[in-house]
């Protein structure tokens, strides 16, 4: 028996084993679902077959968009393939008043930074505040019990004033920015007609990654994701570069803000940094040490080395520990105003001599001026450009890119100065991303499986319910920080956005600055694949709180009585008459012997189920 074949049995043993704990699906579905999608070749074979008009139609709506929906692939053959890419390269041009109408409500979201930053600060008070109450309480009642007087009851103070605390901690936006965050991507992914600009930002959301779960970075994501990331994705790379340099989500999630030149501090500074600590909950003083000046500040290395690594040049990029050191000097004194929340350069914090970065001499004196001078360098660096074109062909054409395609993307690069749009144009107007060999060769992530499912089935998401909007999305970013994670597994309907986060992906919570694998053959195992399917299911049976469903659409008068005709129209509709001879057969093996229903009605929605579960969906 050859290795593959092993590998093969393995799963199949594996997923006769999981299939009753996982859910109600034969263990032969189960297998040939996971045999299928496991067994994906994706590396380049050179020149292959042209695809199709509609295949040529379903790989843009796939790769550069969230899935079609029931209708796209005709309207697109009716304005042309060509006119379609040229919207979506100008999304300004495209209205999306619709999106925007039901992202209304999402307040979190259009609030200016320090009112985020002091909301948070009033939210962390309110925290201390129930904190010291709850040990009043507790010592109340240890008193009580140890006091000759035992039978007098508290005056209450202190539970009432927990009482206050809970209900101020309520208002507060920072309880529920993440999760209104969440929901905003998750709508415009399912929803927004701009679905190549959705695609990008997520891309460079992910590239430049920040963790919402680490201290202010739950609201200051909210402000990176408007001001920094949505403006640039079709910019210049220095200018995204640039605002995420200054981002104070960034300074702060890579401890740029800690970034300083060691020195002393006088008495009139000292007295100043304690007054604005003051100001800020949670803030340590520090006393140093009686009679000595008080030396602050150190280098912090971290963003210095992401910026180079993660950023710009990539991990083979050329340049060495001593250029991260001189990197990290430039950026000293980049950090944050920790009243507003915002950027602010710190001359006092930053390190003024001479550097050498990647063989550039930087001269003393330059003040911000230092990391300017290192956007740069980097930005406009051969390494950047390579590294920059392998990460966006490796998410557009295959997790193996042909060298040939990024040296010819990672040009386009240089000679553009840096032009995101151009760039994609080279990509997308390539034979290789238009090639059998990139069709169909990738798995979705959790996020882009779940995306494409809603909306192949013409799903509509709803911030109506009976648990208000705020709510929810507390309860989201609660699970989103680890906290309800039992009530959450066992409610009986969950949100969309819960269901992603146990996929495997919660939003904005990828806690390395590396982000989610762009190599989309990460995601792939038998428990991540079995747990697609039951969502398939709970979004099929209507189990999902903020999903509506207009199965009209999915079926179009087709008799449900007549199981064949209802497959062929499924596979249509959901997978452009993709269905496999191997898939196709295990799922007539299903519908025909299925005994939990009349002898001739069609179980519509475990059907679509399994098609949204099996391996032709699950690629794109």
């Amino acid at each position: 028996m050859t290795a593959r074949e092993q590998k093969a049995q393995r799963q199949i043993q594996f997923a006769r084993f999981s299939a009753p704990r996982f859910g109600r699906w034969p263990a032969v579905i189960i297998a040939v679902i996971v045999i299928a999608t496991l067994s994906v070749v994706n590396s380049w074979a050179g020149d292959s077959a042209p695809l199709t008009e509609q295949q040529r139609i379903e790989q843009v709506l796939n790769r550069l968009g969230y899935g079609p929906r029931p209708g796209d692939v005709e309207r697109i053959q009716k304005i042309g393939l060509d006119n379609y890419l040229r919207e979506q390269l100008n999304p300004e041009r495209i209205d999306d008043s619709a999106v925007e109408k039901k992202l209304a409500e999402f307040n979190a979201l259009t609030m200016p930074c320090e009112e985020l930053i002091q909301q948070l600060h009033e939210e962390q008070r309110a925290a201390a505040e129930r904190k010291k109450a709850r040990a009043e309480v507790e010592k109340m009642k240890q008193d009580a019990t140890t006091s000759p007087a035992s039978d007098q009851k508290p005056n209450g103070a202190g539970t009432l004033r927990a009482m206050m605390a809970e209900g101020a901690l309520d208002e507060h936006v920072s309880r529920f920015a993440v999760g209104q965050l969440q929901n905003a991507k998750i709508i415009r992914a399912a929803e927004s007609n701009r679905q190549f600009y959705e695609v990008l930002c997520d891309f460079w959301s992910n590239h430049f990654n920040i963790d919402v779960r680490k201290g202010p970075c739950r609201v200051l994501k909210v402000v990176d994701e408007r001001d920094v990331i949505r403006p640039h994705v079709l910019g210049k790379f220095r200018d995204l570069l640039e605002a995420s340099a200054r981002s104070p989500a960034m300074l702060f999630y890579l401890d740029n803000a800690q970034n300083s030149a060691p020195r002393q501090l006088g008495p009139i500074e000292e007295r100043t940094r304690e007054r604005i600590r003051a100001q800020v909950p949670g803030a340590v003083p520090d006393a140093g040490t009686p009679g000595k000046p008080r030396v602050v500040g150190g280098i912090n290395e971290n963003y210095a080395r992401e910026i180079m690594e993660l950023h710009t040049l990539g991990v083979d990029g050329g340049y060495t520990q001593k250029d991260v050191q001189e990197v990290a000097r430039c950026f000293t004194g980049w950090g944050i105003d920790l009243r507003t929340g915002k950027f602010q350069f710190h001359p006092r914090r930053h390190d003024d001599g001479e550097k050498t970065v990647l063989g550039h001499r930087i001269p003393a004196g330059g003040g911000i001026n230092d990391g300017e001078m290192v956007l740069d360098i980097l930005a406009r660096h051969p390494s950047t450009a390579k590294f920059i074109a392998t990460e966006l062909c490796r998410r557009f054409v295959a997790d193996d890119p042909p060298p040939a395609l990024v040296d010819r993307v990672a040009s386009v690069f240089r000679q553009t100065d840096g032009d995101l749009r151009k760039v994609y144009e080279a990509i997308i107007y390539s034979p290789e991303f238009f090639s059998s060999t990139a069709y169909r060769s990738k798995i979705k992530s959790p996020f882009e499986f779940a995306v494409s499912a809603v909306r192949a089935v013409s799903g509509e998401i709803t911030t109506a319910g009976p648990v208000p909007l705020n709510v929810r999305c507390a309860l989201e970013t609660g699970a989103t920080f680890g906290r309800g994670g039992d009530r959450v597994a066992n409610a009986r309907r969950k949100s969309l956005n819960l269901s992603i986060l146990e996929l495997g992906q919660p939003l904005y919570a990828y806690q390395a600055p590396t982000g989610y694998p762009e190599d989309s053959r990460k995601w792939v195992n038998t428990g991540a694949l079995i747990g697609r399917m039951n969502f398939a299911l709970a979004l099929t049976e209507r189990g999902l709180v903020d999903v509506q469903l207009d199965s009209k659409q999915l079926l179009r008068g087709v008799d449900i009585d007549n199981r064949d005709l209802v497959l062929n129209r499924l596979n249509h509709v959901l997978l452009g008459d993709q269905l496999t001879p191997a898939t196709r057969a295990t799922l007539q093996r299903q519908i025909h012997d299925d005994q939990s229903h009349t002898a001739y009605t069609v179980n519509v929605a475990q059907l679509t189920a399994l098609m949204l579960g099996s391996p032709e969906f699950q690629r794109h």
